[in-house]
């Protein structure tokens, strides 16, 4: 049997080794380029990213949009390059993992939008072309639940298992 393991070892009270495998690494260092590209280029996908404050009021959310969006987007920037940058440090600490989480959630909500993602759906096939969107999808989910568990303390100190 396969021993489970989570993506960190709390060495201490903010380091954790960064247990990720090489090909996780690889991914969790493309995926934000990939979502730093669909902001540059105003795709439809990154919606979820820039949810309108004012819904019903179309006036006011474009005051909103002239003044703020710049600064929005340049913050998830930062979040989804802090991952990249960080990604394959051996020793990662707490303020290493806030960032993760939030640039998990950015590539998990464009994923999600690509993919028309809702609860209780059932996934495809493995003969489905969007099958491995899937794949990366649920790993994202399992590994920003992790993270969110590490950064909660509900994992104690030791390897998650």
């Amino acid at each position: 049997m396969t021993e489970i393991r989570g993506p960190l070892k709390q060495i201490d009270g903010d380091r954790f080794e960064n247990l990720l495998t090489d090909e996780e690494k690889e991914l969790l260092g493309m995926l934000p380029g990939v979502v730093v590209e669909a902001i540059a280029a105003h795709s439809p996908y990154v919606t979820r990213l820039f949810p309108p404050t004012y819904p019903f009021d179309h006036t006011a959310q474009k005051e909103i949009e002239d003044v703020g969006s710049d600064s929005l987007a340049e913050e998830h920037r930062r979040i989804l390059e802090g991952l990249a940058d960080t990604v394959n440090k051996p020793v990662l600490t707490h303020q290493d993992l806030v960032v993760w989480v939030g640039a998990i959630n950015d590539i998990r909500l464009l994923i999600g939008t690509a993919l028309d993602v809702y609860e209780e759906m059932d996934r495809p096939g493995e003969d489905d072309p969007r099958f491995q969107d899937f794949v990366i999808f649920d790993y994202l989910t399992w590994l920003q639940g992790s993270l969110l568990a590490f950064l909660s303390g509900q994992l104690g100190k030791g390897e998650q298992s």
